[in-house]
C-alpha cells in the first residue's frame, strides 16, 4: 500500500483573514499515476485547528471498472465518504450523528483511498469547506 500526495495549500495558517469558513478543491488525475487498491491519496492540507463544515468528492471522469472510493482523514479513511461508486458525478455524503462537522485540533490531510483495484484511468474533485476555529485571544481575560 502506498501513500501519495497531492496536497494543495498550506499546513500552517488559513487563506482567510477573518473568521469566516472558505472553500477549498484539489483535481485529481489518476491517469498520471495510477493508484493502487487501498492507496492512499493525500489531497488536500487540513491546518491546525480546522473545522471542516462539510467535505466530498465528484468523479469528473469515470474510474475503472471494479474501483470505489473513500474520502477521509488519518483517523478516519471515510469519515465523509465511504466506498463510492467510479462512476462520474457527486458523492453520497457519509451521514454523521450530528451536524458539527470535525475539529482537526493538530495539521492533517483529507485523503481519498482507493479500493478494490487499480485506478489506472480516471479524475476527481476533491473539497471542503473549511473555518479556522483557533482562538484569537487566548489569554486569562476572563479571569478575575
Amino acid at each position: 500500500m502506498a501513500t501519495v500526495s497531492k496536497v494543495t495549500g498550506g499546513t500552517s495558517g488559513h487563506p482567510s483573514t477573518r473568521r469566516k469558513p472558505y472553500f477549498v478543491e484539489n483535481t485529481i488525475d489518476f491517469d498520471v499515476f495510477n493508484p493502487e487498491a487501498n492507496d492512499v491519496v493525500q489531497a488536500l492540507n487540513i491546518p491546525a485547528e480546522t473545522l471542516i463544515i462539510n467535505a466530498g468528492l465528484e468523479v469528473l471522469t469515470a474510474l475503472s471498472g471494479s474501483v470505489t472510493l473513500d474520502l477521509g482523514d488519518g483517523d478516519d479513511v471515510d469519515r465523509y465518504v465511504d466506498g463510492d461508486t467510479n462512476a462520474t458525478g457527486h458523492a453520497a455524503p457519509v451521514a454523521h450523528a450530528s451536524n458539527s462537522g470535525h475539529v482537526y485540533g493538530s495539521a492533517d490531510t483529507l485523503d481519498v483511498t482507493v479500493l478494490g483495484a487499480t485506478a489506472a484511468v480516471g479524475k476527481v474533485r476533491v473539497y471542503a469547506i473549511m473555518c479556522d476555529v483557533s482562538g484569537s485571544d487566548e489569554t486569562a481575560s476572563n479571569s478575575s
